[in-house]
């Protein structure tokens, strides 16, 4: 399980990558629009490093996997809500990915606490 979180965590890191990248060609200046798209790419890449922490932290602490879980649900949120507006396949496949990590951390802290893993 922790090879299929880390993966996917990999998966999304990238998709904040190539939404940075393509601001520049998308978008003719530095507006307002510009921003908040490209924010959202940052916004992705900050999720992954969390997740990222969270997988690999030594010491399992219940305040980081909670604000890990807070994050991936406003972002799976999020994006839920942007598919009510542009539905695209990259989209639905952020927002499949997004929901599928949530429930492997949510899983991974469970059998973490009791001590499956």
């Amino acid at each position: 399980m922790r090879k299929i979180i880390l993966s996917i965590t990999m998966v999304i890191c990238m998709f904040g990558i190539v939404h940075i990248a393509v601001t520049p060609i998308g978008y003719n200046g530095y507006t307002i629009n510009d921003l908040w798209f490209a924010s959202f790419g940052f916004s992705l890449i900050f999720l992954a490093l969390l997740n990222y922490v969270v997988m690999n932290i030594k010491q399992r602490q219940t305040n980081i996997f909670i604000v890990c879980h807070v994050a991936n649900i406003l972002c799976a949120i999020l994006v839920s809500l942007i598919l009510t507006r542009a539905l695209f396949p990259h989209i639905i496949l952020l927002f499949v990915l997004l929901v599928l990590e949530t429930i492997l951390i949510i899983r991974y802290q469970f059998y973490l606490k009791s001590d499956k893993f």
